[in-house]
């Protein structure tokens, strides 16, 4: 039973454009599209292990406690 005409996927996309361009959220791409262009280049390249263990790295606590003994 259809009880209207059904909108189209064109119109939700539309409607979700709008609704992206009102928001108050600020989204800042230049930099993520950087990073992208670089791992683009990198992936491909001999050095893709070095740069993801360094990514690694990058990403682990420096300040580790070190482990405590009890005697």
């Amino acid at each position: 039973m259809i009880t209207g005409p059904e909108p189209s996927a064109g119109t939700g996309f539309y409607a979700l454009l709008a609704a992206i361009r009102n928001s108050p959220i600020v989204v800042r791409m230049t930099g993520r599209l950087a990073q992208a262009r670089e791992w683009a280049r990198i992936r491909k390249s001999p050095e893709v292990d070095a740069y993801v263990l360094a990514w690694i790295a990058s990403h682990v606590p420096r300040n580790r406690r070190t482990p405590r003994r009890f005697m």
